[in-house]
């Protein structure tokens, strides 16, 4: 979302007098040049509450944050004392030392590049196995991937079958309560690249077009190829991509 849009949204909520609370657990994971502005940096209200967490780009066994709470702090304390009187000292003091050391500051540095190369990879071998039509995010940060599949290919039965494959994945119907993005799903790139991980994709992508064949006939469900015109709606594909291997389909 960009600043105008932000902003347009802070005064939105300050004129009905409702404090916004900003999850911001993927901020310092970014791929450009800066980091992108949070609500709480654009607000001259005071209304926002900032929330973020070391469990994204540290690790989540720590299980510490913080908030920076603005006009709110007598309401936050008194329903953070209700709920956990005190978090874990030990983990806080060697997250402290941690980032007055400088060592988190070179520490995310390596993670973006990490996460870059993976959702690099993923990407490419998305479009080499899944059927034609499906449709991948490009994040300009973070290490997720959000799929659009072919209609009418649902998530949860391809879940299903690939459960049985020992390959997992989030059916996007998880992110809904309407029963929306059936046929969407959610795929971590946060772990280390391995040639498992690029097998398991293929396995997916090789049990979605089986699916697809099922529903639609074998003449209409195709795996995509590097031959084929790219997906419509190209330009949420990654810029890099473009750059070397030609038009490669690009989002956050």
């Amino acid at each position: 979302m960009s600043d105008e849009k932000k902003k347009a949204v802070l005064d939105l909520l300050a004129r009905h007098r409702i404090p916004l609370i900003e999850d911001d657990i993927y901020g310092d994971i970014y791929f450009g040049e800066e980091r992108p502005k949070p609500f709480t940096a654009l607000d001259p209200h005071g209304n926002t509450i900032y929330c973020s967490s070391f469990s994204k780009t540290i690790a989540p066994g720590y299980r510490v944050g913080w908030i920076a709470t603005g006009r709110h702090m007598e309401r936050v304390l008194e329903n953070k004392f209700a709920f956990t009187l005190c978090g874990p000292a030990l983990p806080q003091a060697a997250l402290a030392e941690f980032l007055s050391s400088g060592g988190y500051d070179s520490h995310l540095r390596r993670v973006r590049r990490t996460f870059r190369d993976n959702i690099d990879r993923m990407i490419r071998t998305i479009d080499r196995a899944f059927p034609r039509g499906t449709r991948v995010s490009r994040p300009e940060g973070g290490f997720v991937l959000w799929l659009q599949l072919p209609k009418p290919l649902a998530s949860r039965e391809l879940f299903e079958a690939a459960l049985k494959k020992g390959v997992c994945f989030v059916p996007g119907d998880v992110f809904s309560a309407s029963d929306r993005y059936t046929n969407c799903l959610r795929l971590s790139c946060g772990s280390a690249w391995h040639p498992r991980i690029e097998k398991g994709l293929e396995t997916l992508g090789e049990l979605a077009c089986a699916l697809l064949t099922r529903q639609l006939g074998p003449r209409r469900a195709q795996r995509r190829s590097p031959g084929r015109p790219r997906i419509p709606g190209s330009e949420t594909r990654p810029r890099r991509h473009r750059e070397r291997r030609g038009r490669l389909p690009s989002d956050r």
